[in-house]
């Protein structure tokens, strides 16, 4: 039975509306005042702990809508992120698809391929709330296939019991780990990449796009995989393989600063409390951190009936309005609001003004750049074939010069 099947199953005592929806009736059928709307959970973090957490910030935004619709239910179903295209599927072959998928920008584009989401109806209306980044992320042949909702920048989370002053650069970082402070640092492409900016690589990094260029020397590119081994070799520099073991790593005092997003910094304040500080991650001395934020979009299913979709859109609306947008972001300092007419002031929350720091000065300064480097390595096997290349490096199982040589040769298409 689907996840949508055993939700609504778990829900209604009415066992004949459920032998309805099983037997295929039309979405027309389902409850008319009810949204479903999915959401993704990391295999390795599919645990009711974190379900819990997800549903709590759920109904934070559940509240700001049924202000407008206190009517509606609204039931959230959680899929683990690496089966959840395909159980979505299954799902819509029953009627039982949701109305709404809450998930990452780059998971909602495969999406609109696959056909399981919707483009947003009037996208130019949808898309005046955007700032110009956002607005390229999200539109695809002039329609809107998602909803930007909230950002989720990436900066480093730390024991400020341990450490009163948070490193600024690299360099920095590094002095720390030799005082004797513990720092862990991930293996995966997407977690680790902020220091290929910090070593000036982002340039050299983004030209590989073009095949053209991958056989011309690397003199940066060759210097961050340096740093990268040279930090494996540090007494107190660790490196995870997955960034989930940062965050159990931090909180049960065995490391004293990692890198984090904005929602794992969430997770680890329920436990740490006022011992946790977030802090930009370090610049280079000359370049800029390449911070890279995870951005959460809605996407509109394929199985709604008109009632439904209406539902799905005002939900949509009453989170992405400014007014909407600013009662979540200071609510919660859990993420930065997607909407570019909301202002976060950095004076109201040191922290926000962390996340303000990484998401405007670091990300944005890689406006450029950063089309190129998703589209050199956010294929399905490109983040994976490149993590083994950095697990690998940072366990020396192979040379600095054999790194160089696996990551430039990359190809795009997911093969070396």
């Amino acid at each position: 039975m689907s996840t949508r099947a055993r939700l609504i199953n778990t829900i209604t005592a009415a066992t004949t509306l459920l032998t309805m929806l099983l037997s295929g009736c039309s979405s027309a059928n389902k409850p008319a005042q009810t949204l479903y709307i999915a959401y993704p959970i990391a295999d390795n973090e599919f645990t009711q702990t974190t379900k819990e957490r997800t549903e709590k910030q759920f109904r934070l935004f559940n509240q700001q809508f049924l202000k407008t619709n206190p009517n509606t239910r609204v039931v959230t179903v959680a899929y683990k992120l690496n089966t959840m295209k395909r159980q979505i599927k299954e799902d819509s072959e029953l009627n039982l698809g949701p109305d709404l998928i809450l998930s990452t920008n780059t998971h909602l584009q495969s999406f609109y391929l696959d056909s399981l989401i919707s483009a947003f109806p009037n996208s130019s209306q949808w898309t005046q709330q955007y700032g110009d980044v956002l607005k390229n992320l999200s539109i695809v042949d002039d329609k809107l296939i998602f909803a930007p909702f909230v950002i989720f920048p990436q900066v480093s989370c730390y024991n400020n019991k341990t450490i009163k002053q948070p490193p600024k650069t690299i360099q920095e970082l590094v002095k720390l780990g030799a005082s004797g402070i513990r720092i862990g640092l991930s293996t995966k492409t997407y977690e680790i990449q902020w220091t290929a900016g910090s070593t000036g690589a982002i340039p050299e990094i983004s030209s590989l796009v073009n095949k053209k260029n991958q056989n011309k020397p690397k003199p940066k590119i060759k210097e961050w995989i340096t740093w990268l081994r040279q930090a494996a070799l540090y007494q107190n520099i660790f490196f995870y393989s997955q960034q989930s073991e940062l965050v159990n790593e931090l909180t049960a005092n065995n490391l004293d600063w990692i890198t984090c997003n904005s929602f794992e910094a969430l997770e680890i304040r329920e436990t740490m409390g006022e011992q946790l500080s977030i802090a930009p991650l370090p610049d280079g001395v000359q370049t800029k951190a390449f911070a890279t934020p995870t951005i959460f979009a809605f996407g509109l299913g394929t199985d709604s009936s008109p009632s439904q979709r209406a539902l799905a859109l005002s939900y949509v609306r009453s989170l992405t309005n400014p007014v909407g947008q600013r009662q979540v972001s200071l609510r919660t300092e859990g993420y930065l609001p997607a909407n570019k007419a909301v202002d976060i002031p950095n004076q109201s929350s040191r922290t926000l003004k962390a996340y303000n720091d990484s998401w405007n000065d670091q990300s944005l300064s890689y406006i450029k750049q950063w089309p190129m480097i998703t589209q050199y390595l956010a294929t399905e096997q490109g983040y994976p074939a490149i993590d083994k290349v950095l697990t690998e490096l940072s366990s020396g199982i192979i040379s600095v010069d054999e790194a160089v040589k696996a990551f430039t040769n990359h190809d795009s298409k997911g093969k070396q």
